[in-house]
This record gives C-alpha cells, sequence and structure tokens, in this order.
C-alpha cells in the first residue's frame, strides 16, 4: 500500500519517545507512533518503508505491506491520523510494486 501525507517526525519503526521537561521533568511523551506500529493493529505489518531523500529526510510518503492481503481491507475502510496528520491510503497491489521495472541484468 502507498501512504501520502506523513507527518516529517514519523519513523517507520516503533514508538520514538522525547523528554518533556515543561509539564513534568523527567517525564517522556510519544513524539512518533511509528508507521509499522501503527498499523500493526491491523494485522501483521510484513515490510514497511519510509521514502527518504539522499540526506535522509522523509518525503512524507511510505509503503507498506502486511502478510495477509485482508488486513489492506481493514485499513482501506477508515481514515487514518497519524502523528497529528490524516493520511491518505492508496491500496498498491504487487504488480504495480514500484520496484515492478526493476530488471536483473539476465533480462
Amino acid at each position: 500500500m502507498f501512504i501520502g501525507g506523513l507527518n516529517w517526525d514519523t519513523t517507520d519503526g516503533i514508538l520514538v519517545y522525547a523528554a518533556c521537561q515543561l509539564a513534568h521533568p523527567g517525564a517522556k511523551v510519544a513524539i512518533s507512533e511509528g508507521l509499522r506500529n501503527y498499523f500493526s493493529q491491523f494485522g501483521k505489518v510484513e515490510a514497511c518503508t519510509i521514502m527518504r531523500d539522499a540526506g535522509g529526510r522523509s518525503r512524507c510518503f511510505a509503503f507498506l505491506t502486511f502478510e495477509d492481503p485482508a488486513s489492506v481491507n481493514a485499513v482501506m475502510v477508515r481514515e487514518h491520523f497519524l502523528d497529528g496528520k490524516i493520511v491518505s491510503i492508496i491500496d498498491h497491489p504487487d504488480h504495480l510494486s514500484p520496484f515492478s521495472n526493476i530488471h536483473s541484468p539476465s533480462d
């Protein structure tokens, strides 16, 4: 699946925490829920990649694959709010993979 409109701070991994010294010294608050962590509620995530520029900064979109294709249906029927932004989801079948035009040297 294609996921667009991500927050710059969204990670492809697990929860990211930051110290919150203003409200409670030493307390930590989640600053990024993590793409894999969020979508795991719909099924087992097989692959999760946030696309980044040459400097490593997020390009604010990602590709995500579930182990079970039925999980995609569960995602598609609702709106998703992640790290303070509504993200857009487009079902991206394997045959339309962004890597489908890559051929091996023997092709």
